[in-house]
């Protein structure tokens, strides 16, 4: 709990320093981030270990920027937390900075839950139905799991609406029972 209030500290700093208009190429930035470190998670170990000294480490930590689109912003950011040993909670920082800028977009992340591929018709409509629930604009992030049998599973941080088959299975055997 405390690595996310710290992240969020940084988040919020780093939020500071981006113009509105460049929400968009953060959260690209964010995204080829969050896949770089979750394909080489020995990489962020790496980066924070103070056996390697520490121009080795700062090295490999922007080494990382060069293809961002913020990279000036991203040296800073990477730089402080290598000098402050604190590089580990970079995915946390990551979360926090994406979760401040959908909030200041009025837009919330939904994980979306299918047993199977649908058509984009049905997913636009899945979104309105969520979207009017939220009173927020969404951005889908859809999974499919066949375990669910069918139906769908919508999820936030504060959020879980549960319309799947397999949880009407579960609700129906429990009222059997009794």
């Amino acid at each position: 709990m405390r690595n996310r209030l710290v992240a969020k500290r940084y988040a919020d700093a780093l939020l500071m320093n981006i113009d509105e208009k460049h929400f968009a190429t953060f959260r690209q930035d964010i995204n080829k981030l969050q896949q770089a470190f979750s394909e080489n998670a020995d990489y962020v170990k790496s980066i924070n270990s103070p056996l390697f000294p520490l121009q080795k480490r700062l090295d490999l930590a922007l080494d990382i920027t060069h293809k961002l689109v913020n990279q000036a912003l991203w040296n800073n950011l990477f730089e402080i937390l290598v000098k402050k040993h604190r590089f580990n909670i970079i995915d946390d920082v990551l979360m926090e900075l994406e979760e401040a800028i959908l909030i200041k977009n009025n837009q919330k992340k939904v994980q979306l839950t299918i047993a199977h591929k649908h058509s984009e018709k049905v997913l636009e409509n899945i979104s309105k139905v969520i979207k009017d629930i939220l009173k927020k604009d969404i951005e889908l992030v859809v999974k499919i799991d066949p375990s669910i049998i069918g139906g769908f599973v919508a999820q936030t941080d504060s959020l879980l609406i549960d319309g799947s088959i397999k949880n009407n299975l579960l609700k129906l055997t429990k009222v059997k029972k009794k």
